[in-house]
């Protein structure tokens, strides 16, 4: 039988290639192993991979590229033993000879070519190149047959497009399997770059590679069709945002490559579920009009064609692939996205996928179907703690449906709200309920009349007395016409109260909150409320309450995901105020830090100036006098602007004299001695909340010689305290703010 004698050699690997090590370890971790199977999609660098790993390792690599033409197993296995004998002259002769005579039982010459392998004893991989080509059962049968008979110095290594009809499972069972998947072979952000940068010299950063391994999911093929592509381009940087699957590069490769082998019916279903994002086979049955989905994604799964199997029954279509396809369906029926998206739009909306239906209406520009989602499920959305989601969702809404559904409009300003830093947003959403209450008063409901109160109240705008006033009003609505609202008005006209300094009230509102019968079902009211409980217990001197509200409010913003927002914030705020009242004020210190971030926004507020006040006070008793003047300094110039800040303006007077009073104590003294370097350590770790024994462990010094270091510091800087001492030694600028916040952060 005449052989083509390339199939017998391992393809040559490129002097430019990237280095691939993980790749090549994957390769290793095989070698106890009867089979190594690499299975992806075209352009995954299966071939490359294995081919790379064949040149480094020490021993013998037998390599056959496959071909359709072996769906015979004579054939088969008379191409693996001639790449066998050319290992050592004669080792595959007598399978030769078997292989060559009718009716052999092909199991006889596939154990006739073991046995010789044992015998021949070095190191031997059998490299099936392409397995993807061989469909016949017998042929597969023979292959099956040699992976349980193989003797231990022999493995077999197979690249394929799709998974081969062998007992993989059983193989897996058993140890006797080693994957290599696209997810391997996908090209990491360092590989892209060498490819890119360092071999293909295209001037682009990072950052620019990020967003191609991005849109690529790091499929090779199409990093190295970008190289292409931009080293045409003068501006290569500007460039990648364009990359996509509609690229002409991308768009032949895909076009001969993946789709050209499939039948018309495949490929259809290929382009038009691509349309979809994320699927199941109900819902593919259902828009695409069709009742074997499931056996075509089976098929394609198998063959790795660009389809991912998600978790619980859902598929995706690889991104970029997912681009070129809708690029070629729009191109040959322009209508049938448009018509895909609202049949899927609507198979979402009647199963309660709200969430895709609502992604699927902004998609398709169908605002009204939108809005009326919203309207009825952006209650339920709120309380689950999706906030960004509506956000995104209602700031895409047109002015007009807001205005014909003022229920998004102060839904929209609470969620802004509990995000944080959306003050201006905020006000622009209830200036649309101030127009209505003009121009169309019939549209104000009491929901909105109410949840308009309770922003006043909430967010203290206009004073902290109109707040209170807001907030009771939102409440007496709430109670008769507005129970959906009950939770969040007496929350927020308990939190009104508490800056008005009126605490016992305030806890009585907050109580209320909790009370009420849906408070657990309110779940961002019901935190706020456990929020001012907290704050409220402190000021009526009691710790433990305080402490159990705290960490009840932290409790059910984490639980709804939102520690990353306003209401997280609020939380940390409240953890914050019970570790400085039991006087653990490092902590405090680092929980009222990170609130500060959600509370500062474009304007002053009464919340943030508030915190800024919280956390200069602590500063201060802890001896870090000049970040403690700062956060004061910022809250006196946001209480000029504010106006009425309820018992603000008595704190911040109240801290300037304490401030005072420690950089009086701070600067009143001078240096008895210089601090050794050994006490100058010890001095640095001394702004942290570091015990005296962890001090000693970052210093590798025991306890003991911590305290005496300790006792030293104290008598040479002339204080009583580890506060003092701090604020003394800043003062003396033996250690800076810098440096103690550095020190701060690193314990």
């Amino acid at each position: 039988m005449p052989l083509a004698e390339a199939r017998l050699a391992a393809p040559r690997v490129r002097i430019d290639a990237v280095a691939r090590p993980r790749i090549l370890e994957a390769l290793r971790a095989g070698e106890d192993a009867a089979l190594t199977l690499v299975a992806a999609p075209p352009g995954y660098g299966k071939t490359t991979a294995v081919s790379a790993w064949s040149m480094a390792k020490d021993g013998v690599v037998v390599w056959v590229t496959l071909d359709t033409g072996d769906n015979d197993p004579v054939r088969l296995w008379t191409y693996i033993a001639t790449g066998v004998d050319r290992v050592r002259n004669g080792l595959g002769r007598r399978t030769l000879q078997r292989l060559s005579v009718a009716g052999t039982p092909i199991e006889a010459a596939v154990d006739e070519l073991l046995n010789a392998l044992a015998i021949f004893g070095e190191q031997t991989v059998i490299v099936l190149d392409d397995l993807h080509a061989i469909t016949d059962a017998e042929s597969l049968a023979s292959i099956e047959y040699a992976l349980t008979h193989l003797p231990p110095s022999t493995r077999l290594i197979a690249t394929t497009r799709s998974d081969p009809d062998l007992a993989l499972a059983a193989l897996r069972a058993r140890g006797a399997l080693v994957e290599v998947r696209a997810a391997d072979l996908a090209f990491t952000a360092s590989e892209a770059h060498e490819l890119l940068v360092d071999r293909g010299h295209i001037e682009i950063g990072m950052e620019e590679i990020e967003t191609l391994c991005r849109r690529t999911e790091g499929w090779p093929a199409a990093l190295v069709l970008a190289g292409i592509w931009l080293r045409t381009l003068d501006d290569p940087r500007a460039a990648v945002a364009e990359f996509g699957g509609d690229n002409r590069f991308v768009a032949d490769y895909l076009s001969q490559v993946a789709l050209g082998a499939l039948d018309d019916d495949v490929r259809s279903f290929l382009l038009r579920a691509s349309v979809l994002g994320r699927f199941t086979t109900e819902l593919c049955d259902d828009v695409l009009g069709r009742s074997d989905s499931a056996s075509v994604l089976a098929e394609l799964e198998q063959s790795n064609l660009f389809v991912l199997r998600l978790e619980r029954g859902w598929f995706r279509i690889h991104s970029l692939f997912a681009e070129y396809a809708r690029s070629q369906l729009t191109s040959k029926d322009p209508g049938s996205e448009a018509e895909i998206n609202w049949r899927a739009l609507r198979w979402y909306r009647a199963r309660g996928l709200v969430v895709e239906a609502l992604d699927l209406a902004f998609a398709a520009a169908e605002y009204e179907v939108a809005a009326e989602l919203l309207v009825e499920h952006v209650r339920p959305l709120f309380r689950g703690g999706r906030l960004h989601s509506l956000h995104r969702y209602l700031r895409a809404l047109p002015d007009h449906l807001v205005y014909e559904h003022l229920e998004l409009a102060v839904d929209g300003a609470v969620v802004t709200t509990l995000i944080g830093r959306g003050t201006l947003e905020r006000r622009r959403d209830l200036r649309v309920v101030d127009r209505a209450r003009t121009d169309a008063p019939q549209r104000v409901t009491p929901y909105v009349d109410a949840m308009t109160a309770m922003l006043h109240a909430l967010t203290l705008e206009g004073g902290v007395q109109q707040a209170v006033r807001e907030g009771r009003r939102a409440l007496s609505v709430a109670r008769s016409d507005a129970d959906e609202v009950a939770v969040s008005s007496a929350a927020a006209y308990g939190h009104a109260l508490y800056f008005a300094g009126e605490f016992d009230e305030s806890w009585a509102a907050a109580i209320e909150a909790i009370e009420h019968p849906d408070a657990e079902r309110r779940a961002p009211a019901h935190a706020l409320a456990r929020v001012i409980l907290a704050l409220a217990a402190i000021e009526r001197g009691q710790p433990e309450a305080a402490r159990l509200h705290a960490e009840k409010a932290r409790s059910i913003v984490g639980d709804i995901g939102t520690s990353r927002s306003w209401l997280g914030a609020q939380a940390a705020a409240a953890i914050a105020s019970v570790n400085a009242a039991e006087g653990d004020l490092a902590r405090a210190e680092q929980d009222f830090a990170y609130a500060e971030r959600f509370f500062c926004d474009e304007v002053a507020t009464v919340q943030h100036t508030w915190l800024l006040l919280m956390l200069a006070r602590v500063r201060c008793r802890r001896g870090r006098l000049d970040l403690a003047e700062s956060a004061l300094r910022s809250a006196l110039g946001a209480l000029r602007e504010l106006g009425d800040s309820g018992n603000l303006t008595a704190l911040a007077a109240e801290l300037e004299s304490e401030l005072g009073a420690a950089k009086a104590r701070a600067d009143g003294g001078e240096l008895m001695a210089p601090p050794s370097d050994a006490e100058l350590a010890v001095l640095r770790l001394l702004v942290t909340d570091l015990s005296v024994r962890e001090i000693g462990a970052e210093l590798f010094l025991s306890p003991n010689t911590v305290r005496s270091h300790t006792r030293a510091l104290y008598r040479k800087l002339g204080v009583r305290s580890r506060e003092d001492a701090v604020a003394r030694a800043t003062a003396l600028g033996l250690i800076t703010d810098a440096e103690s916040a550095e020190a701060d952060s690193a314990a």
